[in-house]
């Protein structure tokens, strides 16, 4: 049974920086730059404001915190033009993020979209990488 959730709960969830495909007679997607109490938000259409969270991939859901440190790492590992190496590279971020307990599973995931995305881009796979043991046995 699919559990619907109400438009209120969706309307709390929402946070500064998620991606509106569009919203209404608005057919231009944006990004939520302002909550106010009234339960409105203010979206921005600018391709600047949109690039400022989701230069990478859409990472609605995260907090802005978050979203400024997923575009930092995947800022440092855009640096590296091959595709494989990058690749490797978001591997490596994702188990680092794994060993550490105060790190954000939300932020990982994103990581794990985003070598998703490369993948089907690039139609690379990575050379090696890193799994949880039960997945693979």
């Amino acid at each position: 049974m699919a559990t619907q959730i109400s438009a209120q709960a969706r309307a709390a969830a929402a946070q500064i920086g998620d991606y509106v495909t569009k919203s209404g007679i608005y057919t231009n997607p944006g990004v939520i730059v302002e909550k106010k109490e009234d339960g409105t938000v203010v979206v921005d259409t600018d391709k600047e404001a949109i690039d400022k969270y989701h230069r990478y991939a859409n990472t609605t859901g995260l907090s802005p915190e978050e979203k400024d440190k997923f575009n930092a790492i995947m800022d440092q590992i855009s640096t590296n033009e091959a595709s494989t190496d990058r690749l490797a590279m978001i591997d490596q971020k994702i188990s680092e993020l794994r060993q550490d307990p105060n790190s954000s599973k939300l932020i990982m995931q994103a990581l794990r979209n985003q070598q998703a995305i490369l993948i089907r881009k690039s139609g690379e796979l990575p050379r090696m990488y890193t799994e949880q043991a039960v997945k693979v046995v």
